[in-house]
C-alpha cells in the first residue's frame, strides 16, 4: 500500500461523523530491507526445486542461520517477527533430512488445530512436488478412527498438538515404526507455551522424547516463536535441551503506521461499536483489513454490526470452533477478494497464510507485546506500507499503554514463563510417565525425588530395579489437564434436558456458577439454579435477563515460608510461599453497574498454597482517620494500590490478567500491620509472582505514574477498579494509593 493511501485512510477516520478525537497518537515504524543468502548447494535437489517453484530462490539471513545450526546437529529456536518466513526456516532442514533417509519421520506440533491444517497444505504440496512419500497427515481429536491406523503405519510426517500427544503416549507401542525413526520434533508458535499450559507442555515433551529414546531415536528439536525476551531460556525449559538461538530477523518489511486509538474518550460510546466503525472505515477505503478481538462473542458482534450497515460490507467473522470447511472457505474468500475484511479472535494471529493485508485493527490489548506485534505485523508483508489501529479500552493496562506508547513501540518483549518445579504438575506427569515406561529418578534430583517419594507413599507408584512404575487401577492421563493444575472441575448442565454445556474449574464455579448467578455461555445468558459441590454439577436454565451478577468474597493470607527480602522505598518486600484462604460469601445483582439486588451464599472455604510477594507497609505512608463509610482510610489506599499493581503486572511479565491475584489488609496475620499481597492464582505457583518480585521497583513506578496521571477523582476502571474484585471495588482511595506508590518507589 502506498503511503498516500495510509494518509487517506487516516483522514477518512478523522472526518467520520462518529469521530470524537480518539486518535491519541500516530507512530511510524520504519521499513526494513531484506538480508539474503543463496539457497545452500547441499540441499537435496528435489527439495530445492520445490522451494524455487514457490518463489523461494534465496534464504533470509535467519533462515540460512537456522539451516546451518540444524545441519550441524544442533537443536534450534527461531525468534523473529510474524510473516518472516519461519515456515520455510523450519521446514527446509526437515524436508532435506527426510529426502536423504526414506524411512525417517518427523512430528510437527501446533497449539491450535487451524495452524496444523494450514501447514498440512504446505507439506502436501512438498510431497506432491518431491515424490518423497511423506503422506503428511493430521492426527488429533478430530481424526476419524478409521484413518488412524493408516497414519500410524504409513505417514512419515504427522501434524498434531500437545493435547493429542499427551493422550497418545500411553499407546506408544502402536507407534513403534514412527517413533523408532523420529528425526525431528518441530514446535511452531512456541511462545504460546507459557504459564500453566507451557509448564504442562514441557512435561509432555520430556515424556515424548523419553519414549522416542526408548525406541532408539534421538530427534532434534526445532522451535519457532514470536519475538520474546528469553527465547533460548524458554526453549531450554520447554524441551530440556540447549537450543541455538536465531533472533536476527533478515526479512523485509514495509513501514508500519501504528495508530493509538482511545475508545475511552468522552462521548465515544461502546468500544466494540468504535472497533466496528474503524474497521468499516478502512474496508470502505478499499483496504484489505483484518480485525482482531479478544473473544469469540466480540468477533461475532463486530462482524454482525459491520454487515448490518445500510450498505453491508463484504466481511465475515472467523474464530476457533468453526468447522474446518467453513474456516477454509473464509480464508479462501479473504485471499481472492470475496471478503475485504475479516473479524477474528487470535485464531488468525498465528502463522496461517491469509495473503497480503493493508490494515489491521487490534481491538483491546491482546495480553502481551509479542501478541500485539503478531497481530499488527500481519499487514504489510511484501515490503509495502501498512496501517495498524490499536483500539485501547478503558482498563488499567490499555490506558497505561495509551499514555506510554513507547512500551509497545520499543518492543520490550516479555519473558515466557515455565515452572519445572511445581509439584502438582510434576506429580500428574510422573504418574503418566510411569504408566508409559518405568521412571528412573537419579538421587539428589529435586523436586522429582520428593514427588516420587510422595507418590510411592500414596501407593500410586512402585519402585523397581528399572525405576518407578504405575501402581494405581485408573488411567492417570484423564486426570491431567494441560491448561490447568489439578483436576477439580464442575460440569455445567442444562437443567431442561441434562445436556453438558461446558466444564470449568471448581474455583471459577464458586465465583461464577453459584445459585442465582447469571452465566454467559456462547453469548447467551443462563441462570444457575443449583451448584452441587458433592457431585461437581451446576444446573442452569436458559433465560434472557436484563441484569448480571457479581460475586462477593473474602480472603486471608498466611505466610508459609519467606525466601527473599528486598527494600521497597519506605517499606520492605518479601517473596515466598503463602497459603490463601478464599470464600465466596455473597453476590450482587446489577443492571448497567447499578446494584438492584443481591444475596448471601453458603459456600465452603477454598485453601490454596502458592507463591507470592508481600509488602509490609508502615502506617506513616498511609492516610489517617476514616473514610465516608466509616472504614479506615488506609484500607482504601491499600486496596487501590493492590488493584493497580496486579492490573499492571501483565505489562511487565507475560501472563494472563487472571494468572495473578491480590489481597490487601490493615492487619496481616504475620505482622498485625498493613500489607499488600500479590500471588500466583494457581496451586503451587508457576513463577509469575517471583518475576513480579524481581521487577517490583519498575512495577511500583508504573503504578505511581498510572495513578498520578489518571484524570478521575476517586478511582475508575482506567487506574484502580477491577471487574474481578470480590469487594465490588470498595473501599477505594486513589489519592492515598498514589501517595503510597510514591513512598514505595
Amino acid at each position: 500500500m502506498k503511503r498516500e493511501a495510509v494518509q487517506e485512510a487516516l483522514a477518512r477516520v478523522a472526518a467520520a461523523p462518529w469521530y470524537r478525537g480518539q486518535m491519541a497518537s500516530v507512530h511510524v515504524v520504519p521499513a526494513r530491507t531484506a538480508e539474503t543468502e543463496p539457497l545452500p548447494d547441499v540441499v537435496d535437489p528435489r527439495v530445492a526445486a520445490f522451494l524455487r517453484g514457490r518463489g523461494v530462490t534465496a534464504l533470509y539471513r535467519h533462515q540460512a542461520e537456522a539451516w546451518r545450526h540444524v545441519a550441524g546437529g544442533r537443536d534450534v529456536v527461531l525468534s523473529t517477527a510474524t510473516a518472516s518466513g519461519k515456515t520455510v526456516a523450519f521446514s527446509l532442514p526437515v524436508l532435506d533430512a527426510l529426502a536423504r533417509d526414506p524411512n525417517a519421520t518427523a512430528m510437527f506440533l501446533y497449539p491450535l488445530k487451524a495452524l496444523a491444517n494450514d501447514q498440512l497444505a504446505f507439506l502436501e504440496s512438498a510431497d506432491l512436488a518431491t515424490e518423497m512419500d511423506l503422506a503428511p497427515a493430521i492426527y488429533d481429536g478430530d481424526t476419524p478412527r478409521v484413518r488412524r491406523p493408516r497414519i500410524r503405519q504409513g505417514s512419515r510426517v504427522v501434524l498434531s498438538n500437545p493435547y493429542e500427544v499427551h493422550e497418545t503416549l500411553p499407546y506408544h507401542a502402536m507407534w513403534r515404526r514412527f517413533f523408532s525413526k523420529l528425526r525431528f520434533v518441530v514446535m511452531d508458535e512456541a511462545h504460546r507455551y507459557t504459564g500453566v499450559f507451557g509448564s504442562n507442555v514441557a512435561q509432555v515433551i520430556r515424556r515424548l522424547l523419553r519414549v522416542a529414546e526408548a525406541y532408539g531415536s534421538h530427534p532434534r528439536m526445532v522451535l519457532a516463536s514470536a519475538s520474546i525476551a528469553n527465547p533460548g531460556e524458554h526453549a531450554s525449559r520447554l524441551t530440556g535441551r540447549d537450543c541455538a538461538v536465531v533472533d536476527r530477523d533478515g526479512s523485509a518489511s514495509g513501514a508500519r503506521h501504528v495508530v493509538f486509538f482511545d475508545a475511552a474518550a468522552p462521548d465515544a460510546g461502546s468500544p466494540h461499536v468504535q472497533t466496528r466503525d474503524v474497521f468499516a472505515s478502512l474496508v470502505r477505503a478499499g483496504l484489505k483489513t483484518l480485525c482482531f478481538t479478544l473473544s469469540r462473542r466480540t468477533a461475532e458482534l463486530v462482524a454482525s454490526l459491520a454487515m448490518e450497515e445500510r450498505d453491508p460490507l463484504p466481511v465475515a467473522p472467523y474464530r476457533a470452533g468453526y468447522l474446518p470447511e467453513d474456516r477454509r472457505r473464509i480464508e479462501k474468500g479473504f485471499r481472492d477478494g470475496t471478503y475485504r475484511g475479516i473479524v477474528s479472535t487470535d485464531a488468525l494471529e498465528l502463522g496461517i497464510d491469509i495473503g497480503d493485508l493493508d490494515a489491521v485493527v487490534v481491538s483491546g490489548y491482546p495480553g502481551s507485546v509479542s501478541s500485539f506485534w503478531q497481530q499488527a505485523g500481519r499487514a504489510g508483508r511484501r515490503g509495502e506500507d501498512a496501517v495498524a489501529f490499536w483500539v485501547a479500552f478503558e482498563g488499567i493496562v490499555d490506558q497505561y499503554l495509551l499514555r506510554h506508547p513507547e512500551t509497545l513501540l520499543d518492543r520490550a518483549y516479555e519473558r515466557a514463563t515455565i515452572d519445572l518445579a511445581n509439584e502438582h504438575i510434576l506429580a500428574g506427569h510422573m504418574l503418566c510417565a510411569a504408566s508409559e515406561l518405568p521412571v528412573a529418578v537419579p538421587d539428589g534430583r529435586e523436586p522429582e525425588q520428593s514427588v516420587a517419594r510422595k507418590l510411592e507413599g500414596a501407593g500410586l507408584v512402585h519402585k523397581t530395579d528399572y525405576g518407578y512404575v504405575f501402581a494405581a487401577p485408573s488411567r492417570p492421563h484423564e486426570a491431567v489437564k494441560l491448561d490447568s493444575i489439578g483436576n477439580e472441575t464442575v460440569s455445567l448442565v442444562d437443567a431442561e434436558d441434562g445436556d453438558l454445556l461446558e466444564t470449568i474449574d471448581l474455583e471459577r464455579a464458586c465465583r461464577e456458577a453459584f445459585p442465582g448467578a447469571v452465566y454467559l455461555h456462547e453469548a447467551r445468558t443462563w441462570v444457575v439454579e443449583e451448584l452441587d459441590l458433592a457431585t461437581r454439577i451446576a444446573r442452569m436454565r436458559r433465560k434472557d435477563v436484563g441484569h448480571y451478577t457479581h460475586a462477593l468474597s473474602s480472603k486471608n493470607a498466611e505466610i508459609v515460608a519467606t525466601h527473599r527480602d528486598r527494600p521497597a522505598g519506605a517499606a520492605t518486600a518479601s517473596f515466598g510461599r503463602i497459603r490463601m484462604t478464599h470464600r465466596v460469601r455473597g453476590f450482587l445483582v446489577k443492571r448497567y453497574d447499578r446494584v438492584i439486588g443481591g444475596g448471601d451464599l453458603e459456600l465452603p472455604e477454598r485453601r490454596m498454597e502458592t507463591t507470592g510477594l508481600w509488602i509490609d507497609v508502615p502506617w506513616t505512608v498511609l492516610p489517617a482517620g476514616t473514610d465516608a463509610g466509616g472504614l479506615p482510610a488506609a484500607l482504601g489506599a491499600l486496596h487501590a494500590f493492590e488493584h493497580a499493581l496486579v492490573g499492571l503486572a501483565p505489562v511487565a511479565i507475560s501472563c494472563d490478567a487472571a494468572d495473578l491475584a491480590g489481597f490487601s489488609t490493615i492487619a496481616a496475620p504475620h505482622s498485625g500491620r498493613p500489607a499488600v499481597f500479590v500471588y500466583d492464582g494457581h496451586e503451587g505457583g508457576i513463577g509469575l509472582a517471583e518475576r513480579a518480585f524481581t521487577d517490583l521497583p519498575r512495577l511500583v513506578r508504573m503504578v505511581r505514574d498510572l495513578l498520578s496521571r489518571c484524570g478521575c477523582e476517586k478511582g475508575c476502571p482506567a487506574c484502580c477498579y477491577s471487574a474481578r474484585c470480590g469487594n465490588d471495588n470498595q473501599p477505594m482511595d486513589k489519592a492515598g494509593a498514589a501517595v503510597l506508590a510514591g513512598a514505595l518507589a
